[in-house]
Protein backbone atom coordinates (compact mmCIF):
# COMPACT_ATOMS: atom_id res chain seq x y z
CA UNK A 1 0.00 0.00 0.00
CA UNK A 2 2.90 2.36 0.69
CA UNK A 3 4.61 0.96 -2.23
CA UNK A 4 1.15 2.19 -3.80
CA UNK A 5 1.17 5.45 -2.39
CA UNK A 6 4.64 6.56 -3.14
CA UNK A 7 4.28 5.79 -7.04
CA UNK A 8 0.91 8.37 -6.91
CA UNK A 9 3.16 10.73 -4.64
CA UNK A 10 4.50 13.41 -7.23
CA UNK A 11 6.65 16.47 -5.37
CA UNK A 12 5.43 19.53 -5.66
CA UNK A 13 8.64 21.13 -6.52
CA UNK A 14 9.07 19.24 -9.72
CA UNK A 15 5.81 20.57 -11.09
CA UNK A 16 6.80 24.42 -10.06
CA UNK A 17 9.90 23.85 -12.63
CA UNK A 18 8.23 22.69 -15.13
CA UNK A 19 5.86 25.79 -15.37
CA UNK A 20 8.84 28.03 -15.03
CA UNK A 21 10.69 25.95 -17.99
CA UNK A 22 7.45 26.82 -20.38
CA UNK A 23 6.99 30.41 -19.23
CA UNK A 24 10.25 31.22 -20.03
CA UNK A 25 10.60 29.53 -23.24
CA UNK A 26 7.58 31.44 -23.97
CA UNK A 27 8.86 34.69 -23.27
CA UNK A 28 12.61 34.18 -25.30
CA UNK A 29 10.04 33.36 -28.22
CA UNK A 30 8.02 36.50 -27.31
CA UNK A 31 11.11 38.56 -27.06
CA UNK A 32 12.56 37.37 -30.42
CA UNK A 33 9.62 37.52 -32.57
CA UNK A 34 9.31 41.44 -30.91
CA UNK A 35 13.24 42.29 -31.96
CA UNK A 36 12.47 40.38 -35.09
CA UNK A 37 9.55 42.50 -35.95
CA UNK A 38 11.22 45.63 -34.77
CA UNK A 39 14.39 45.66 -37.06
CA UNK A 40 12.07 45.05 -39.66
CA UNK A 41 9.88 47.71 -38.94
CA UNK A 42 13.11 49.94 -38.61
CA UNK A 43 14.35 48.85 -41.96
CA UNK A 44 11.13 49.36 -43.61
CA UNK A 45 10.73 52.79 -42.33
CA UNK A 46 14.47 53.82 -43.10
CA UNK A 47 14.47 52.62 -46.48
CA UNK A 48 10.84 54.46 -46.74
CA UNK A 49 12.96 57.65 -45.79
CA UNK A 50 16.03 57.48 -48.05
CA UNK A 51 13.43 56.47 -51.02
CA UNK A 52 11.26 59.85 -50.69
CA UNK A 53 14.72 61.85 -49.85
CA UNK A 54 16.35 60.52 -53.00
CA UNK A 55 12.85 60.52 -55.06
CA UNK A 56 12.79 63.96 -53.82
CA UNK A 57 16.59 65.09 -55.02
CA UNK A 58 18.42 68.14 -54.75
CA UNK A 59 18.39 71.05 -56.85
CA UNK A 60 21.15 71.08 -59.82
CA UNK A 61 20.29 75.10 -60.06
CA UNK A 62 19.75 74.43 -63.28
CA UNK A 63 16.98 76.84 -65.40
CA UNK A 64 15.40 75.60 -68.42
CA UNK A 65 14.48 79.29 -69.35
CA UNK A 66 18.06 80.93 -68.61
CA UNK A 67 19.62 81.75 -71.67
CA UNK A 68 23.74 81.51 -71.74
CA UNK A 69 26.58 80.84 -73.61
CA UNK A 70 28.87 79.64 -70.46
CA UNK A 71 29.33 76.01 -72.39
CA UNK A 72 32.99 74.55 -71.76
CA UNK A 73 33.49 74.20 -75.80
CA UNK A 74 37.36 72.74 -76.97
CA UNK A 75 38.65 75.16 -79.45
CA UNK A 76 40.75 73.89 -82.30
CA UNK A 77 43.55 76.65 -82.35
CA UNK A 78 46.85 75.23 -83.20
CA UNK A 79 50.05 77.20 -83.08
CA UNK A 80 52.99 75.84 -84.88
CA UNK A 81 55.90 77.36 -83.42
CA UNK A 82 58.77 78.88 -86.14
CA UNK A 83 62.21 77.10 -86.49
CA UNK A 84 65.19 79.60 -86.39
CA UNK A 85 66.31 77.72 -89.68
CA UNK A 86 63.22 78.67 -92.02
CA UNK A 87 64.41 82.49 -91.21
CA UNK A 88 67.77 82.13 -93.64
CA UNK A 89 67.24 84.48 -96.30
CA UNK A 90 64.24 86.55 -94.37
CA UNK A 91 65.10 90.48 -94.46
CA UNK A 92 64.67 92.19 -90.38
CA UNK A 93 63.94 95.54 -90.91
CA UNK A 94 62.89 96.12 -87.52
CA UNK A 95 59.40 96.13 -88.14
CA UNK A 96 56.30 93.13 -87.75
CA UNK A 97 54.66 93.17 -91.53
CA UNK A 98 51.60 91.02 -91.67
CA UNK A 99 50.44 90.37 -95.03
CA UNK A 100 46.34 89.46 -94.80
CA UNK A 101 45.01 87.35 -97.74
CA UNK A 102 40.98 86.30 -98.06
CA UNK A 103 37.80 87.98 -98.72
CA UNK A 104 34.73 89.87 -96.82
CA UNK A 105 36.44 90.08 -92.95
CA UNK A 106 39.64 92.10 -94.47
CA UNK A 107 38.21 93.83 -97.50
CA UNK A 108 35.04 95.28 -95.90
CA UNK A 109 37.59 97.88 -94.50
CA UNK A 110 41.19 98.05 -96.00
CA UNK A 111 41.69 101.01 -94.00
CA UNK A 112 42.28 102.15 -90.10
CA UNK A 113 40.13 100.52 -88.03
CA UNK A 114 39.71 97.35 -90.34
CA UNK A 115 40.62 93.87 -89.46
CA UNK A 116 44.36 94.33 -91.28
CA UNK A 117 45.01 97.58 -89.13
CA UNK A 118 43.63 95.78 -85.79
CA UNK A 119 45.54 92.36 -86.31
CA UNK A 120 48.71 94.76 -87.01
CA UNK A 121 48.43 96.86 -83.75
CA UNK A 122 48.46 93.32 -81.61
CA UNK A 123 51.92 92.93 -82.59
CA UNK A 124 52.60 97.09 -83.19
CA UNK A 125 53.58 96.03 -86.59
CA UNK A 126 52.10 97.35 -90.17
CA UNK A 127 49.73 95.19 -92.29
CA UNK A 128 49.13 95.16 -95.69
CA UNK A 129 45.94 94.15 -97.15
CA UNK A 130 45.94 91.80 -100.13
CA UNK A 131 41.93 90.88 -99.86
CA UNK A 132 39.42 90.64 -101.97
CA UNK A 133 35.80 91.66 -101.82
CA UNK A 134 33.42 88.63 -103.38
CA UNK A 135 36.02 86.04 -103.83
CA UNK A 136 36.23 82.87 -102.91
CA UNK A 137 39.01 80.39 -101.18
CA UNK A 138 38.05 77.99 -103.79
CA UNK A 139 38.09 78.25 -108.04
CA UNK A 140 34.10 77.67 -109.23
CA UNK A 141 36.12 75.98 -112.31
CA UNK A 142 39.44 74.07 -113.03
CA UNK A 143 40.39 76.29 -115.73
CA UNK A 144 40.43 80.17 -115.96
CA UNK A 145 36.78 81.24 -117.27
CA UNK A 146 36.01 84.97 -118.53
CA UNK A 147 32.83 83.82 -118.02
CA UNK A 148 33.66 83.39 -114.28
CA UNK A 149 36.23 85.79 -113.50
CA UNK A 150 36.24 86.23 -109.62
CA UNK A 151 38.05 83.09 -109.91
CA UNK A 152 41.21 84.72 -110.72
CA UNK A 153 41.50 86.68 -107.31
CA UNK A 154 40.89 83.24 -105.54
CA UNK A 155 43.19 82.08 -103.09
CA UNK A 156 45.17 79.93 -105.45
CA UNK A 157 45.69 82.20 -108.09
CA UNK A 158 46.75 84.87 -105.86
CA UNK A 159 49.12 82.73 -103.88
CA UNK A 160 50.80 81.55 -107.00
CA UNK A 161 51.16 85.09 -108.25
CA UNK A 162 53.22 86.10 -105.01
CA UNK A 163 54.63 83.58 -105.28
CA UNK A 164 56.18 83.24 -108.77
CA UNK A 165 56.06 87.00 -109.54
CA UNK A 166 53.41 86.65 -112.12
CA UNK A 167 50.42 88.87 -111.79
CA UNK A 168 49.43 89.19 -115.15
CA UNK A 169 45.88 86.77 -114.22
CA UNK A 170 45.21 88.48 -111.46
CA UNK A 171 45.68 92.06 -112.57
CA UNK A 172 44.08 90.90 -116.10
CA UNK A 173 41.14 90.45 -113.51
CA UNK A 174 41.63 93.50 -111.22
CA UNK A 175 41.62 95.69 -114.18
CA UNK A 176 37.74 94.75 -114.96
CA UNK A 177 36.53 95.84 -111.55
CA UNK A 178 37.09 98.79 -109.18
CA UNK A 179 39.54 100.82 -108.51
CA UNK A 180 40.21 99.14 -104.97
CA UNK A 181 41.04 95.97 -106.73
CA UNK A 182 43.59 97.61 -109.09
CA UNK A 183 45.35 99.31 -106.19
CA UNK A 184 45.64 96.04 -104.09
CA UNK A 185 46.98 94.02 -107.02
CA UNK A 186 49.25 96.88 -107.39
CA UNK A 187 50.36 96.59 -103.72
CA UNK A 188 50.71 93.39 -103.96
CA UNK A 189 53.26 93.55 -106.88
CA UNK A 190 55.15 96.29 -105.20
CA UNK A 191 56.13 94.09 -101.68
CA UNK A 192 59.24 93.00 -101.10
CA UNK A 193 58.35 89.75 -99.40
CA UNK A 194 61.64 88.87 -97.41
CA UNK A 195 60.48 91.62 -95.70
CA UNK A 196 57.23 89.96 -94.69
CA UNK A 197 57.10 88.11 -91.35
CA UNK A 198 53.30 87.36 -90.87
CA UNK A 199 50.54 85.89 -93.74
CA UNK A 200 47.28 85.61 -92.03
CA UNK A 201 44.52 84.26 -94.34
CA UNK A 202 40.65 84.78 -93.72
CA UNK A 203 38.08 83.66 -95.62
CA UNK A 204 33.97 84.44 -95.13
CA UNK A 205 31.40 81.63 -94.87
CA UNK A 206 30.97 82.30 -99.15
CA UNK A 207 32.39 78.32 -99.91
CA UNK A 208 30.02 77.32 -96.92
CA UNK A 209 27.09 79.10 -98.42
CA UNK A 210 27.67 78.18 -102.55
CA UNK A 211 28.17 74.43 -101.44
CA UNK A 212 32.10 74.27 -102.69
CA UNK A 213 33.06 70.51 -102.31
CA UNK A 214 35.24 70.17 -99.10
CA UNK A 215 37.87 67.65 -101.00
CA UNK A 216 38.63 65.46 -103.48
CA UNK A 217 39.31 61.51 -102.91
CA UNK A 218 42.09 61.57 -105.54
CA UNK A 219 43.35 64.76 -105.74
CA UNK A 220 44.57 66.91 -102.36
CA UNK A 221 45.27 69.98 -104.18
CA UNK A 222 42.11 69.71 -106.85
CA UNK A 223 41.40 73.92 -106.43
CA UNK A 224 37.55 73.40 -106.77
CA UNK A 225 37.44 72.08 -103.20
CA UNK A 226 37.90 73.75 -99.88
CA UNK A 227 40.86 71.68 -98.59
CA UNK A 228 42.57 71.39 -102.07
CA UNK A 229 42.79 75.35 -102.43
CA UNK A 230 44.19 75.94 -99.10
CA UNK A 231 46.55 72.71 -99.22
CA UNK A 232 48.09 73.94 -102.99
CA UNK A 233 48.34 77.59 -101.43
CA UNK A 234 50.23 76.61 -98.42
CA UNK A 235 52.50 74.27 -100.25
CA UNK A 236 53.56 76.96 -102.21
CA UNK A 237 53.99 79.40 -99.64
CA UNK A 238 56.08 77.38 -97.43
CA UNK A 239 57.99 76.37 -100.44
CA UNK A 240 58.56 79.64 -101.74
CA UNK A 241 59.09 81.85 -98.36
CA UNK A 242 60.10 79.53 -95.68
CA UNK A 243 60.81 82.08 -93.52
CA UNK A 244 56.92 83.53 -93.57
CA UNK A 245 54.55 82.54 -90.66
CA UNK A 246 51.67 81.34 -91.87
CA UNK A 247 48.35 81.44 -89.87
CA UNK A 248 45.18 80.60 -90.96
CA UNK A 249 42.06 82.60 -89.20
CA UNK A 250 38.66 80.38 -89.23
CA UNK A 251 35.41 81.61 -90.09
CA UNK A 252 33.26 82.89 -87.38
CA UNK A 253 29.42 81.71 -87.32
CA UNK A 254 27.03 83.95 -88.93
CA UNK A 255 23.31 84.39 -89.21
CA UNK A 256 22.06 84.35 -92.58
CA UNK A 257 22.87 83.47 -95.92
CA UNK A 258 22.73 85.45 -99.18
CA UNK A 259 19.43 84.60 -99.78
CA UNK A 260 17.93 85.77 -96.17
CA UNK A 261 17.95 82.28 -94.77
CA UNK A 262 18.73 81.65 -91.48
CA UNK A 263 21.84 79.90 -90.75
CA UNK A 264 23.18 77.64 -87.72
CA UNK A 265 26.56 76.31 -89.29
CA UNK A 266 26.14 73.85 -86.58
CA UNK A 267 23.09 72.12 -87.90
CA UNK A 268 22.26 72.68 -91.63
CA UNK A 269 24.34 71.09 -94.16
CA UNK A 270 23.90 73.35 -97.81
CA UNK A 271 25.14 70.59 -100.07
CA UNK A 272 28.44 69.40 -98.88
CA UNK A 273 28.29 69.69 -95.31
CA UNK A 274 27.84 71.37 -92.19
CA UNK A 275 30.23 74.21 -91.24
CA UNK A 276 31.90 72.53 -88.55
CA UNK A 277 32.47 69.62 -91.51
CA UNK A 278 34.69 72.49 -93.58
CA UNK A 279 36.29 73.86 -90.12
CA UNK A 280 37.49 70.08 -88.93
CA UNK A 281 38.67 69.42 -92.67
CA UNK A 282 40.60 73.01 -93.24
CA UNK A 283 42.35 71.91 -89.54
CA UNK A 284 43.80 68.74 -91.48
CA UNK A 285 44.85 70.84 -93.59
CA UNK A 286 46.49 73.00 -91.22
CA UNK A 287 48.25 70.00 -89.13
CA UNK A 288 49.75 68.35 -92.61
CA UNK A 289 51.53 71.89 -93.55
CA UNK A 290 52.60 72.80 -90.21
CA UNK A 291 51.33 76.24 -90.22
CA UNK A 292 49.31 78.03 -87.14
CA UNK A 293 45.58 77.94 -87.24
CA UNK A 294 43.34 80.01 -84.85
CA UNK A 295 39.74 79.07 -84.17
CA UNK A 296 37.10 82.09 -84.08
CA UNK A 297 34.07 79.58 -84.79
CA UNK A 298 34.21 78.30 -81.24
CA UNK A 299 36.95 80.63 -79.82
CA UNK A 300 35.20 83.88 -80.70
CA UNK A 301 32.25 84.62 -82.91
CA UNK A 302 29.32 81.70 -82.36
CA UNK A 303 26.04 80.94 -83.33
CA UNK A 304 25.39 82.03 -79.64
CA UNK A 305 27.10 84.83 -79.13
CA UNK A 306 26.85 86.03 -82.90
CA UNK A 307 24.56 89.37 -82.56
CA UNK A 308 26.76 91.36 -80.54
CA UNK A 309 29.89 90.90 -83.25
CA UNK A 310 27.87 91.06 -86.39
CA UNK A 311 25.64 93.42 -88.36
CA UNK A 312 23.49 92.32 -91.17
CA UNK A 313 24.00 88.86 -88.97
CA UNK A 314 26.89 88.73 -91.28
CA UNK A 315 29.60 90.66 -91.99
CA UNK A 316 31.98 91.93 -88.85
CA UNK A 317 31.18 94.86 -87.12
CA UNK A 318 33.53 96.99 -84.77
CA UNK A 319 33.38 94.26 -81.87
CA UNK A 320 33.50 91.99 -84.16
CA UNK A 321 37.15 92.65 -85.28
CA UNK A 322 38.56 93.93 -82.01
CA UNK A 323 37.36 90.57 -81.12
CA UNK A 324 39.09 88.42 -83.34
CA UNK A 325 42.00 90.97 -83.06
CA UNK A 326 42.22 90.17 -79.60
CA UNK A 327 42.63 86.14 -80.00
CA UNK A 328 45.09 87.00 -82.43
CA UNK A 329 46.94 89.22 -79.88
CA UNK A 330 46.39 86.53 -77.07
CA UNK A 331 48.59 84.14 -79.23
CA UNK A 332 51.09 86.39 -81.34
CA UNK A 333 50.30 89.69 -79.59
CA UNK A 334 53.65 91.71 -77.77
CA UNK A 335 53.76 93.18 -74.58
CA UNK A 336 53.78 97.44 -74.52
Amino acid sequence: MEKEIKKKQIPSGKKKVKKKNIKKKTLQKFNYHVIFFAVVIVLFIFAIIKFLVWNKGESSGYDPDEITTEFDVETMDHIQPMESSRLEGAVDDGITSILCLGNSPFADNKGEGGLADALAKEVNGVAYDGSFAGSFQTLYKETFDEAYKPDGLSLYPVVEAICTGDFSLVEHVANTMTETEIETVNMLKSLDYKTIDMLVIMYDLSDYRHNRPLYSATDPNDLITWTGSLNASLELLEKTYPHIRTVVLSTPACGITVDGFYLDGDKQNLGNGTLPDYLNYQMNVILANGVSYIDNYYGVITVENKDQYLRDEYHLNEAGIQAIADRFGYFFGVEE
